[in-house]
């Protein structure tokens, strides 16, 4: 039997490095034999490229060739012939994106496996859904034997939890990985140990001010960092070991959160916060002394000790999310103070779990409001300039600290959720890119003209408004636009709502000079099935005209315009003459 396939586009690597050449997958439906398909690349609002390849078959790939840009996002779409009523035309059929970067830490996004038994080898599809979330970097969560010694001299083996391992899955996972341009990170806590490995090394340990050791959920024995301990070179020894034997390409350096003062054996305070830095320094030198390549990502559980750990050479400002930053306005404060912390010079990445999930699963939340939870903080955190923990194996969201407990996604949620980071790839260079300032609290609102609406809207995530977040540069404006009306709270943990649609939208916003277009995108699918955004040129996804009016004022040269409508998630772009 012919086997039957949707039609599909996307990358075959999660990312591509400078003069790469790009390689998309393709399938299509319906059986297709010699007609010509068009692969059309998109750099914002302009097509940039036109690849013409003739189908033959069900599935193929098309080289979109090379890039020289050093930190771009593409968008890719695929345009197949279609009759219609007075004769044939082309129409968008699947869209994809794809990213090129100088450097990998140009741009990280955030995944995640944990299943490592034998039966889960069986299978790539977690590692192909990952790819087509554009997922580069991928944490393997609890691959070890133990916190104290991660390598298992034994193939078949249980860590601390008592979860079965097989080391051949893991090896074929990050051969997978890297397959697909993912770059490998293994877990490995930074100060862990079982109790056997705490009883043999007393002088490791850190103690309460009552001489008690410290233990986290009773299974784990916090060990004693500072650079004069033993256990500051075993650790980062058993890191150079997981890159050698495992063949990880850097290390996820785990922390609880408490406590951030303990005392040593002999008595000795010890603040942490001070210590960290030390550790993720030497953890490079060990790994890079060895040749590995070296990817370090620092856990700064509930937003702490990122002020002394930001500047330390680590890839990314990783931030586990925890009560009391309950809140929209608490997500937005952790990311603006996370890139000034690093003078915006690395990528901020947000372990912000979602319950909803989990609670949903169990009855306890009506259908769908984890999946419009999921989308809107997804939208929150991108807008801000910040990347998302959630997805993981196959089509699989966080709930909880501890990554096995994942809960599954609907298929309909796991293809909108793709579509979300299609959009981020898409437009990276508008969410991501360091001229692009945030503006959204000092250039609306009061007296400030910059930027007028005439719709319920606010700048820090309040309930039953629309969030609006503005960044501008010299020629580039961007407004992204989270529906929030509808939700009854604007706790980021909680069940959402349904968004009630909002519709013309209208805008004055200050140009002092020609504009060049202004154009609006939006990742919900709703969006195309209700207005029917797709033009004879690009995708719902893509940017399309939105028509505008000049309007002069004793306060300057300004431009109208209206959004016709919102669902969850939009963007405005301006692009100046």
């Amino acid at each position: 039997m012919e086997k039957r396939i949707n039609t599909y586009l996307y990358p075959e690597k999660s990312q591509y490095i400078t003069g790469e050449e790009v390689w998309l997958k393709v399938g299509i439906g319906k059986k297709e034999e010699n007609v010509t398909v068009q692969l059309r690349i998109f750099q914002m609002e302009k097509l940039v490229r036109t690849v013409s390849a003739v189908w033959q078959g069900n599935e193929m790939r098309i080289s979109a060739g090379t890039f020289s840009e050093r930190f771009k996002g593409f968008g890719a779409e695929l345009w197949l012939p279609e009759r219609k009523k007075g004769g044939q035309r082309l129409n968008c059929a699947a869209s994809t994106a794809f990213d090129v970067v100088e450097s990998v830490s140009d741009s990280i996004r955030y995944g995640f496996l944990s299943d490592f038994d034998t039966k889960d080898g069986a299978s790539d599809a977690d590692l192909d859904f990952l790819l087509r979330c554009h997922i580069n970097m991928l944490q393997f969560y609890d691959w070890s034997f133990r916190h104290d010694k991660l390598v298992s001299t034994e193939t078949i083996y249980e860590d601390m939890m008592g979860k079965r391992k097989d080391f051949s899955v893991i090896r074929g996972k990050i051969k997978g990985a890297h397959e697909r341009g993912m770059k490998a990170i293994g877990y490995g806590a930074v100060y862990a140990a079982s109790k056997a490995y705490a009883q043999a090394h007393p002088e490791q340990v850190l103690y309460t001010f009552e001489g008690e050791a410290f233990r986290f959920i009773d299974i784990f024995y916090l060990m004693n960092i500072e650079e004069s301990n033993g256990w500051h070179e075993h650790i980062l020894e058993e890191y150079v070991s997981a890159a050698e034997q495992a063949g990880f390409d850097g290390i996820h350096m785990d922390t609880y959160g408490f406590p951030k003062e303990a005392f040593s054996q002999k008595g000795e305070k010890i603040l942490l916060q001070e210590e960290f830095p030390g550790l993720i320094r030497d953890a490079r030198i060990y790994l890079e002394r060895k040749g590995k390549d070296c990817y370090l990502i620092f856990n700064n559980v509930g937003n702490w000790p990122v002020n002394t750990v930001a500047c330390a050479p680590q890839d990314a400002v990783y931030i586990e999310v925890w009560p009391p930053y309950e809140k929209y306005h608490h997500i937005r404060e952790i990311i603006r103070e996370a890139k000034a912390a690093c003078g915006g010079k690395k990528q901020v990445i947000l372990a912000a779990y979602l319950e909803p999930f989990r609670l949903e699963e169990k009855g306890e939340l009506s259908e769908g409001m984890a999946g419009y939870a999921a989308r809107l903080l997804t939208a929150a955190v991108v807008s801000m300039g910040a990347t998302h923990l959630l997805m993981g194996e196959e089509g699989c969201a966080l709930t909880q600290g501890y990554y096995p407990d994942y809960t599954r996604m609907q298929e309909p949620l796991k293809e909108q959720m793709i579509k979300y980071y299609d959009f981020l790839i898409r437009y990276m260079n508008l969410f991501y890119s360091e001229d692009m300032q945030e503006v959204s609290m000092t250039h609306m609102g009061w007296d400030n003209y910059e930027y007028q609406c005439h719709f319920p809207w606010s700048g820090d995530g309040a309930a039953g408004r629309i969030w609006t977040i503005i960044r501008q540069s010299e020629r580039a404006k961007s407004i992204s636009l989270i529906n929030l009306c509808g939700c009854s709270d604007d706790y980021w943990n909680r069940g959402k709502e349904r968004p009630q649609v909002q519709r013309e939208l209208e805008f004055t916003v200050l140009t002092d000079g020609d504009v060049e277009g202004i154009y609006l995108a939006t990742p919900d699918k709703e969006a195309q099935d209700a207005v029917g955004f797709q033009s004879d040129i690009a995708s719902y996804e893509g940017m399309n005209s939105l028509q505008y009016d000049y309007f002069l004022t004793n306060k300057g040269r300004f431009v109208k315009f209206t959004v016709p409508w919102l669902f969850v998630w939009a963007m405005v772009f301006i692009r100046m003459k």
